[in-house]
């Protein structure tokens, strides 16, 4: 018996040809195939060859995704695109899950007994009168059931066997996408009030551009474990269209699209033993001093929320306390970011937990981690970038050969990502960003291993040799040696995070040498190790000064805790921990567990 679109493995390139002009099909990667065994149509043979009808294996593809509510398909037109190939691999994604969403028909007639059944003609439907709270009439008509037939194969957005057969289950079935991307209008109460035109079921980051729109979801997956107070079967806050020059895309701003449970507080960024009260009990611990640089870098960064994602601008996708960038400057092609470096250490450090926020979907870093244990001076692996004292790297996903369970261990076989940005902007769709949002909300494994990132930067960072003229003598040491307040590694590690060629290069050996030259006073031909508070004073008004004409936030970091516009962010970290230290000798590294 023939399997369903005429037991092709269709795939991008695929097209259904077009009958009238003699123009033949492209199925499975071969152009005018052979009639598949069982067909009852013929194909077009060569250019004198009559054509009688050509089944439309691609479109009827793309309408059965859509059917399922996997809009992210814009029309059906016979061309395997690919737009096509993310919805296959989106179905691919969420086919693997243990519980799905299912229309419940005898509801849907109820509330709209003229409505057609698919998930295309429900979403039309926009919200449903009278439901309180709001909801459109899409939502309303699913309920979270078990995935009796999970798909079991790669994310390559190939529509292979294994993928067909879970289709033609989902549809006699009434499966849907288990999960629902919405666009609402808000009251002045950040209340969800009316549903955007077409606002039901989005998925590319283009799709819905108004500034007043806010997008919410709807999870039906029982996928992530929600942390208390937070009801899985509501809808949550994601984020909302942002503009940045050319660009645009998805964005979560604290505190209108983050979680309260997603703030980087001590317990959930260090480790549960190291609660605020832990650390305020230890004003002079390297815990607390560690803590107190990152959190003022990350509220410059990410808002000091986990769950504050930016996929707006030229960066694809950026998250953490350093907003690691999946890639950079997407022009021609985007170029390595820090993000899959941080990719990989999650990986290394937990296998499930990586799976469960990125690898269950087919993404992968470039290279493997290695371990702190290998690093020599020179060579920290292949993501190492040694002269801007980065981690660096691109990402792959699976191909459709790729057994997913070898796919941790394997990722040298796997596909490097297009970097074209028309192929790489699937990263910015909202489903990837909903699960960029909910790694940070809910996967502890991810949370805990922005800690060590984080960590890992700081020493690179005051590992970096500094030479500098003083008077007759040289200044030969590190900037860890010439920095020491808590204030000033601050300033050096949000410097770094924005221009790492700044602090590698001359830009910060310049401010050493016009701190100097400016305060010819002070004992500069001392050793570094027996400067004063008024050396590291003087040192650290001068960097900060200079790292401020670079970024003008600098300057909110080193008033931390106390900056205009905290207090609107509700942060549940308030000044428990004073403020950033400038006395010498004030920073202390955690350096536990690197």
């Amino acid at each position: 018996m023939m399997d369903m679109y005429g037991d092709f493995n269709l795939q991008r390139g695929d097209h259904d040809g077009n009958a009238q002009q003699n123009h033949p099909p492209r199925w499975g990667g071969v152009n005018n195939p052979p009639p598949p065994t069982g067909a009852s149509a013929q194909t077009p043979q060569n250019d004198g060859g009559a054509t009688i009808v050509v089944p439309e294996y691609v479109q009827k593809l793309q309408r059965d995704l859509r059917s399922l509510g996997f809009l992210i398909i814009p029309t059906p037109n016979g061309q395997f695109d690919r737009y096509t190939e993310w919805a296959v691999k989106e179905f691919q994604c969420y086919a693997r899950m243990n519980r799905v969403a299912r229309l419940n028909a005898q509801r849907l007639q109820q509330y709209s007994p003229q409505a057609g059944q698919s998930a295309v003609d429900v979403s039309a439907l926009g919200a449903r009168p009278g439901a309180n709270p709001p909801e459109s009439y899409y939502v309303s008509t699913l309920d979270s059931v078990s995935n009796e037939f999970p798909y079991t194969g790669p994310i390559s957005g190939v529509a292979n066997e294994r993928t067909r057969r879970a289709i033609d289950y989902w549809l006699s079935n009434n499966y849907r996408c288990p999960v629902v991307i919405e666009a609402w209008a808000i009251n002045q109460h950040g209340q969800r009030t009316s549903l955007f035109s077409h606002g039901v079921n989005i998925w590319r980051c283009d799709q819905i551009t108004s500034g007043g729109s806010r997008m919410y979801y709807r999870d039906f997956s029982d996928y992530y474990a929600y942390p208390a107070g937070c009801n899985a079967n509501e809808y949550h806050v994601l984020g909302a269209y942002y503009q940045y020059s050319s660009y645009g895309g998805p964005a979560s701003v604290v505190p209108k699209h983050t979680w309260p449970q997603a703030e980087m507080t001590p317990e959930r960024l260090i480790g549960s033993g190291n609660t605020l009260a832990i650390l305020q009990a230890d004003q002079n611990g390297a815990t607390t001093s560690t803590f107190r640089v990152v959190r003022a870098a990350a509220e410059q960064e990410c808002m000091g929320f986990f769950d504050s994602i930016n996929a707006y601008d030229d960066a694809l996708t950026s998250l953490g306390p350093c907003h690691w960038t999946m890639g950079l400057s997407p022009q021609n092609g985007y170029h390595n970011g820090e993000l899959p470096g941080f990719l990989a250490y999650v990986l290394s450090k937990n296998q499930a937990g990586y799976l469960s926020a990125f690898g269950n979907f087919g993404l992968y870093p470039s290279s493997a981690w290695q371990p702190s244990s290998a690093w020599t001076a020179a060579n920290r692996g292949t993501l190492w970038n040694s002269h801007q004292r980065t981690f660096n790297g691109w990402i792959k996903t699976h191909k459709d050969s790729t057994d997913p369970a070898h796919a941790p261990t394997d990722i040298g076989n796997l596909d490097d990502v297009k970097r074209a940005a028309i192929e790489a902007n699937y990263y910015k769709t909202w489903h990837w960003f909903f699960r960029m949002v909910m790694a940070g909300r809910t996967i502890t494994h991810v949370q805990r291993a922005m800690w060590d990132m984080v960590r890992y930067r700081i020493r690179d960072v005051l590992d970096i040799p500094v030479q500098v003229g003083s008077g007759s003598a040289t200044l030969v040491s590190t900037l860890g040696g010439v920095f020491t307040s808590e204030k000033a590694v601050a300033i050096l590690l949000r410097w770094h995070i924005y221009r790492p060629a700044h602090v590698t290069g001359h830009r910060v050996s310049n401010s050493i040498q016009k701190a100097i030259a400016g305060n010819s006073t002070l004992a500069w031909t001392l050793p570094p190790a027996q400067w004063t508070d008024v050396h590291e004073r003087a040192l650290m008004s001068q960097l900060l000064a200079d790292a401020t004409v670079v970024n003008p936030t600098q300057a909110l970091l080193a008033a931390w805790p106390v900056y205009t516009g905290r207090a609107g962010r509700h942060y549940a970290v308030g000044n428990e921990l004073g403020g950033l230290r400038e006395t010498r000798n004030s920073f202390s590294l955690d350096i536990t567990g690197l």
